[in-house]
């Protein structure tokens, strides 16, 4: 059974030489974001990390964070971060304090 959808197909079918060479481009350009997950040192300064860990396109790190206000408590956590690479940048989102259970990134 194939992998691409129907529709997909389809459409592609109806693109001319000059669209289909930008296409897979892009689709090279994909690939290549998500075979390589961001680098520590693409990733941003935090005050504190204490682990790292990489699955597929993702980079987890677990992190002690500054609120940024005039706290006594800071640094906060530590908290799991994931970092992947989208659209040429890196993106990031909180996962929480455990990297259990935790639902797929993007």
């Amino acid at each position: 059974m194939p992998l691409i959808p129907k529709t997909i197909r389809q459409s592609l079918e109806r693109q001319d030489i000059s669209v289909l060479r930008e296409i897979s481009s892009l689709i090279e350009d994909l690939i290549r974001e998500k075979e390589n997950p961001p680098k520590p040192e693409e990733l941003p300064h935090r005050q504190e990390v204490l682990e790292i860990r990489e699955s597929g396109s993702v980079t987890y790190r677990l992190e002690r964070v500054s609120c940024g206000k005039n706290c006594k408590g800071c640094p906060h956590g530590p908290y799991w971060y994931g970092y992947w690479r989208e659209g040429g940048r890196t993106r990031s989102k909180y996962i929480g304090k455990s990297l259990s259970g935790m639902k797929k990134l993007k």
